[in-house]
Protein backbone atom coordinates (compact mmCIF):
# COMPACT_ATOMS: atom_id res chain seq x y z
CA UNK A 1 0.00 0.00 0.00
CA UNK A 2 1.44 3.38 -1.03
CA UNK A 3 0.51 6.44 1.01
CA UNK A 4 1.29 9.90 -0.36
CA UNK A 5 1.95 12.45 2.37
CA UNK A 6 2.38 16.18 1.78
CA UNK A 7 4.45 17.95 4.39
CA UNK A 8 5.38 21.47 5.37
CA UNK A 9 8.25 23.22 7.11
CA UNK A 10 11.89 24.10 6.57
CA UNK A 11 13.85 21.00 7.56
CA UNK A 12 11.05 19.10 9.20
CA UNK A 13 7.38 19.83 8.84
CA UNK A 14 4.28 18.34 10.30
CA UNK A 15 4.92 15.13 12.26
CA UNK A 16 8.66 15.41 11.65
CA UNK A 17 8.57 14.52 7.95
CA UNK A 18 10.97 16.26 5.54
CA UNK A 19 9.77 19.41 3.85
CA UNK A 20 8.98 17.74 0.53
CA UNK A 21 6.43 15.34 -0.89
CA UNK A 22 7.36 11.74 -0.16
CA UNK A 23 6.03 8.37 -1.15
CA UNK A 24 6.06 6.27 1.99
CA UNK A 25 5.75 2.54 1.67
CA UNK A 26 4.21 0.76 4.61
CA UNK A 27 5.34 -2.80 5.20
CA UNK A 28 3.94 -5.40 7.56
CA UNK A 29 6.20 -6.12 10.53
CA UNK A 30 7.55 -9.67 10.77
CA UNK A 31 8.70 -10.74 14.19
CA UNK A 32 12.17 -11.88 13.25
CA UNK A 33 13.68 -11.47 16.70
CA UNK A 34 12.06 -10.59 20.05
CA UNK A 35 11.99 -7.09 21.50
CA UNK A 36 12.17 -7.02 25.30
CA UNK A 37 9.80 -4.31 26.52
CA UNK A 38 9.97 -2.40 29.80
CA UNK A 39 7.41 0.01 31.19
CA UNK A 40 8.55 3.28 32.68
CA UNK A 41 6.30 5.86 34.33
CA UNK A 42 9.28 8.05 35.13
CA UNK A 43 8.62 11.72 34.60
CA UNK A 44 10.82 14.49 33.21
CA UNK A 45 10.55 18.27 33.65
CA UNK A 46 10.10 18.61 29.89
CA UNK A 47 8.08 15.44 29.39
CA UNK A 48 5.68 17.01 26.89
CA UNK A 49 8.52 17.98 24.56
CA UNK A 50 10.11 14.55 24.67
CA UNK A 51 6.80 12.83 24.14
CA UNK A 52 6.32 14.96 21.03
CA UNK A 53 9.83 14.10 19.80
CA UNK A 54 9.07 10.42 20.25
CA UNK A 55 5.91 10.87 18.16
CA UNK A 56 8.06 12.40 15.42
CA UNK A 57 10.40 9.42 15.46
CA UNK A 58 7.43 7.10 15.42
CA UNK A 59 6.30 8.80 12.21
CA UNK A 60 9.82 8.79 10.75
CA UNK A 61 10.61 5.16 11.54
CA UNK A 62 9.49 3.57 8.25
CA UNK A 63 11.54 5.92 6.05
CA UNK A 64 14.28 7.02 8.44
CA UNK A 65 17.05 4.85 6.95
CA UNK A 66 16.25 5.83 3.37
CA UNK A 67 16.12 9.58 3.97
CA UNK A 68 19.13 9.77 6.32
CA UNK A 69 21.34 7.25 4.48
CA UNK A 70 24.04 9.77 3.51
CA UNK A 71 24.18 11.25 7.00
CA UNK A 72 24.17 7.88 8.76
CA UNK A 73 26.93 6.43 6.59
CA UNK A 74 29.30 9.31 7.22
CA UNK A 75 28.66 9.77 10.93
CA UNK A 76 28.98 6.08 11.86
CA UNK A 77 32.43 5.55 10.31
CA UNK A 78 34.48 6.82 13.27
CA UNK A 79 32.58 5.04 16.11
CA UNK A 80 32.47 1.82 14.06
CA UNK A 81 36.25 1.92 13.64
CA UNK A 82 36.76 2.58 17.34
CA UNK A 83 34.44 -0.22 18.46
CA UNK A 84 35.99 -2.66 15.98
CA UNK A 85 39.49 -1.75 17.18
CA UNK A 86 38.45 -2.69 20.72
CA UNK A 87 37.66 -6.23 19.60
CA UNK A 88 33.86 -6.12 19.53
CA UNK A 89 33.62 -9.53 17.85
CA UNK A 90 33.76 -11.48 21.12
CA UNK A 91 32.62 -9.03 23.82
CA UNK A 92 29.42 -7.43 25.11
CA UNK A 93 28.47 -4.25 23.24
CA UNK A 94 25.50 -2.09 24.26
CA UNK A 95 24.24 0.42 21.69
CA UNK A 96 22.25 3.06 23.59
CA UNK A 97 19.49 4.76 21.58
CA UNK A 98 20.14 2.30 18.75
CA UNK A 99 17.29 3.63 16.59
CA UNK A 100 16.74 1.39 13.58
CA UNK A 101 19.76 -0.74 14.49
CA UNK A 102 21.97 0.62 11.73
CA UNK A 103 25.12 0.81 13.86
CA UNK A 104 24.73 -2.81 14.96
CA UNK A 105 23.97 -3.87 11.38
CA UNK A 106 27.15 -2.26 10.11
CA UNK A 107 29.12 -3.74 12.99
CA UNK A 108 27.78 -7.16 12.00
CA UNK A 109 28.74 -6.59 8.37
CA UNK A 110 32.29 -5.70 9.40
CA UNK A 111 32.48 -8.80 11.58
CA UNK A 112 31.33 -11.04 8.73
CA UNK A 113 33.82 -9.43 6.35
CA UNK A 114 36.69 -10.04 8.77
CA UNK A 115 35.72 -13.45 10.16
CA UNK A 116 33.48 -15.02 7.52
CA UNK A 117 29.78 -15.86 7.30
CA UNK A 118 30.01 -18.38 10.14
CA UNK A 119 31.59 -15.96 12.60
CA UNK A 120 28.50 -15.85 14.83
CA UNK A 121 28.62 -19.59 15.32
CA UNK A 122 32.38 -19.78 15.90
CA UNK A 123 33.56 -20.82 19.35
CA UNK A 124 35.70 -17.70 19.56
CA UNK A 125 32.52 -15.61 19.46
CA UNK A 126 30.60 -17.73 21.96
CA UNK A 127 30.85 -14.95 24.56
CA UNK A 128 29.68 -12.24 22.18
CA UNK A 129 26.59 -10.28 23.15
CA UNK A 130 25.40 -7.26 21.20
CA UNK A 131 22.41 -5.40 22.62
CA UNK A 132 20.50 -2.46 21.20
CA UNK A 133 18.42 -0.27 23.53
CA UNK A 134 15.91 2.21 22.09
CA UNK A 135 12.92 4.08 23.63
CA UNK A 136 10.81 4.21 20.44
CA UNK A 137 9.00 0.91 19.63
CA UNK A 138 8.53 1.83 15.98
CA UNK A 139 12.27 2.37 15.49
CA UNK A 140 12.93 -0.99 17.12
CA UNK A 141 10.48 -2.63 14.74
CA UNK A 142 12.56 -1.34 11.85
CA UNK A 143 15.67 -2.73 13.55
CA UNK A 144 14.00 -6.14 13.79
CA UNK A 145 13.95 -6.43 10.03
CA UNK A 146 17.73 -6.16 9.78
CA UNK A 147 18.61 -9.20 11.87
CA UNK A 148 17.87 -12.89 12.12
CA UNK A 149 18.04 -15.03 15.29
CA UNK A 150 21.41 -16.41 14.16
CA UNK A 151 22.90 -12.91 14.31
CA UNK A 152 22.76 -13.08 18.12
CA UNK A 153 21.64 -9.46 18.45
CA UNK A 154 19.12 -8.57 21.13
CA UNK A 155 16.86 -5.52 21.08
CA UNK A 156 15.39 -4.00 24.22
CA UNK A 157 13.07 -1.06 24.70
CA UNK A 158 14.06 1.55 27.24
CA UNK A 159 15.41 5.09 27.70
CA UNK A 160 19.07 5.94 28.14
CA UNK A 161 18.35 7.15 31.66
CA UNK A 162 17.07 3.73 32.79
CA UNK A 163 18.89 1.07 30.80
CA UNK A 164 17.44 -2.47 30.99
CA UNK A 165 20.97 -3.89 31.35
CA UNK A 166 22.67 -5.67 34.27
CA UNK A 167 25.35 -3.97 36.35
CA UNK A 168 28.95 -4.25 35.10
CA UNK A 169 28.00 -6.48 32.17
CA UNK A 170 29.16 -4.48 29.15
CA UNK A 171 32.65 -4.24 27.69
CA UNK A 172 31.66 -1.39 25.37
CA UNK A 173 28.82 1.12 25.61
CA UNK A 174 28.31 3.21 22.52
CA UNK A 175 25.77 5.82 21.52
CA UNK A 176 25.65 7.60 18.17
CA UNK A 177 23.76 10.69 17.03
CA UNK A 178 21.50 10.62 20.07
CA UNK A 179 23.21 12.11 23.13
CA UNK A 180 21.78 15.58 22.43
CA UNK A 181 18.28 14.09 22.73
CA UNK A 182 18.72 12.48 26.16
CA UNK A 183 16.31 13.84 28.74
CA UNK A 184 18.87 13.80 31.54
CA UNK A 185 22.43 13.56 30.26
CA UNK A 186 23.95 13.13 33.73
CA UNK A 187 21.53 10.34 34.56
CA UNK A 188 22.26 8.67 31.23
CA UNK A 189 26.01 8.79 31.88
CA UNK A 190 25.42 7.34 35.35
CA UNK A 191 23.53 4.45 33.76
CA UNK A 192 26.18 3.85 31.13
CA UNK A 193 28.83 3.77 33.84
CA UNK A 194 26.69 1.33 35.86
CA UNK A 195 26.45 -1.21 33.05
CA UNK A 196 30.12 -0.92 32.04
CA UNK A 197 32.71 -3.29 33.42
CA UNK A 198 35.54 -1.63 35.35
CA UNK A 199 37.81 -2.03 32.34
CA UNK A 200 35.08 -1.12 29.85
CA UNK A 201 34.97 1.69 27.31
CA UNK A 202 32.41 4.41 26.64
CA UNK A 203 32.12 5.85 23.13
CA UNK A 204 29.85 8.80 22.34
CA UNK A 205 29.46 10.19 18.84
CA UNK A 206 27.18 13.19 18.54
CA UNK A 207 26.66 16.60 17.02
CA UNK A 208 29.20 19.25 18.03
CA UNK A 209 27.89 22.69 18.87
CA UNK A 210 31.25 24.30 18.08
CA UNK A 211 30.24 24.42 14.41
CA UNK A 212 28.05 27.18 12.98
CA UNK A 213 25.91 24.81 10.91
CA UNK A 214 24.97 22.83 14.02
CA UNK A 215 24.25 26.03 15.93
CA UNK A 216 22.06 27.28 13.08
CA UNK A 217 20.09 24.06 12.74
CA UNK A 218 19.59 23.87 16.51
CA UNK A 219 18.35 27.47 16.50
CA UNK A 220 15.80 26.62 13.80
CA UNK A 221 14.57 23.64 15.81
CA UNK A 222 14.29 25.72 18.98
CA UNK A 223 12.21 28.28 17.10
CA UNK A 224 9.93 25.57 15.79
CA UNK A 225 9.46 23.87 19.15
CA UNK A 226 9.13 27.07 21.15
CA UNK A 227 6.13 27.93 19.04
CA UNK A 228 4.46 24.81 20.46
CA UNK A 229 5.89 24.39 23.96
CA UNK A 230 7.41 26.41 26.77
CA UNK A 231 10.31 23.97 27.07
CA UNK A 232 13.21 24.26 24.67
CA UNK A 233 14.20 21.71 22.11
CA UNK A 234 17.11 19.63 23.54
CA UNK A 235 20.46 20.58 22.10
CA UNK A 236 23.99 19.37 21.39
CA UNK A 237 27.05 20.26 23.45
CA UNK A 238 30.32 21.94 22.61
CA UNK A 239 33.43 19.78 22.72
CA UNK A 240 34.57 21.37 26.01
CA UNK A 241 31.10 20.89 27.53
CA UNK A 242 30.97 17.21 26.61
CA UNK A 243 34.48 16.66 27.97
CA UNK A 244 33.70 18.37 31.28
CA UNK A 245 30.37 16.58 31.68
CA UNK A 246 31.75 13.08 31.13
CA UNK A 247 34.86 13.81 33.19
CA UNK A 248 32.67 14.90 36.11
CA UNK A 249 30.43 11.83 36.03
CA UNK A 250 32.86 9.11 37.07
CA UNK A 251 34.94 8.65 33.91
CA UNK A 252 38.66 9.02 33.26
CA UNK A 253 41.05 9.09 30.31
CA UNK A 254 38.48 11.22 28.50
CA UNK A 255 39.36 12.04 24.90
CA UNK A 256 37.16 14.06 22.55
CA UNK A 257 37.88 14.80 18.90
CA UNK A 258 35.78 17.09 16.74
CA UNK A 259 35.55 16.98 12.97
CA UNK A 260 33.20 17.50 10.03
CA UNK A 261 31.55 14.97 7.75
CA UNK A 262 30.07 15.65 4.33
CA UNK A 263 26.38 14.76 4.17
CA UNK A 264 23.85 15.00 1.34
CA UNK A 265 26.79 15.89 -0.89
CA UNK A 266 26.90 19.57 0.08
CA UNK A 267 26.79 20.03 3.88
CA UNK A 268 29.78 19.68 6.20
CA UNK A 269 28.18 18.68 9.48
CA UNK A 270 29.97 19.20 12.81
CA UNK A 271 30.55 16.03 14.83
CA UNK A 272 32.51 14.90 17.87
CA UNK A 273 33.48 11.49 19.21
CA UNK A 274 34.38 10.84 22.83
CA UNK A 275 36.19 7.87 24.32
CA UNK A 276 36.48 7.29 28.07
CA UNK A 277 36.80 4.63 30.77
CA UNK A 278 34.88 4.37 34.06
CA UNK A 279 36.64 5.16 37.32
CA UNK A 280 36.44 1.96 39.34
CA UNK A 281 34.44 2.34 42.53
CA UNK A 282 33.11 5.85 41.79
CA UNK A 283 29.41 6.57 42.10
Amino acid sequence: KITKTRTQGLFFGQNGKPSCTLLLTKHSISNIIPIIMINSALQSPNEVVYDAIQVEYKDMASWYDTFWQSYTHQTLIKPLNQVTALGAADVTVVDVACGTGEFLRRLLVQDVQENGDDSVADDKNANRSWIGVEPCPEMLQQAQKKFSPSDAIELRQGPAEYLPISDHSADIVVTTNAFHFFRDKKRALCEMKRVLKDDGTLIITDWCNDYWIVKFYHWLERVRWNWRFEDRYPGPLKRSELFQLVNSEGFQDVEVSKYTVRVFGIFFWGMQTLKAHPISGSI
